[in-house]
């Protein structure tokens, strides 16, 4: 069992709609593969606008294919309000294992509204892999986000399309 599908386990979070925190509470809730796979239409949309941004290297049939054999989770950043859910942002994580024995919390893609409905909510996003034992968060994610998250930038990855 790897890391994704551990976390995935571990974690009960009750259906999207049946959820009751706070009203008018902005957060983040982790979906089961369950819940991913019942909101599909709606979350694809949030990642198809951070698919192009990828180069040809992910695809909805593959973020969905990751969430049906669990290597990948969907995480979301939305407000409960029953009179007005609202979901602004939909992330896909990884759980890396490295020989290291270092256990890493991977935002890889991200779509929707934009970081300044959401950002605020990173610190839920260190609790969370917390609470799911890894010991670091790694992101990627445009350069925006450095004034939201206060992590520290250890590389750039450069692209070149050969063909």
């Amino acid at each position: 069992m790897n890391e994704v599908q551990e976390a995935e386990q571990s974690t009960v979070v009750p259906a999207v709609n049946g959820l009751a925190p706070e009203e008018g509470a902005t957060r983040l809730t982790l979906l089961s593969k369950d819940q991913a796979l019942a909101e599909w239409d709606v979350l694809s949309k949030m990642f198809n606008i951070a698919i192009p941004r990828t180069l040809g290297r992910v695809t909805l049939d593959t973020l969905k294919a990751n969430v049906e054999e669990g290597k990948g989770l969907v995480v979301i950043a939305w407000n409960p309000d029953p009179m007005a859910p609202v979901i602004y942002a939909a992330f896909m994580v990884e759980g890396d294992g490295y020989p290291s024995g270092k256990k890493v919390f991977s935002i890889s893609l991200c779509g929707g509204s934009d970081i300044s409905e959401w950002g605020h909510l990173y610190p839920q996003f260190r609790d969370m892999a917390s609470e799911l034992d890894f010991d670091q968060i790694q992101i990627t994610g445009r350069p925006g986000w450095a004034k939201f998250i206060g992590a520290k930038e250890v590389s750039r990855t450069f692209i070149e399309e050969l063909t």
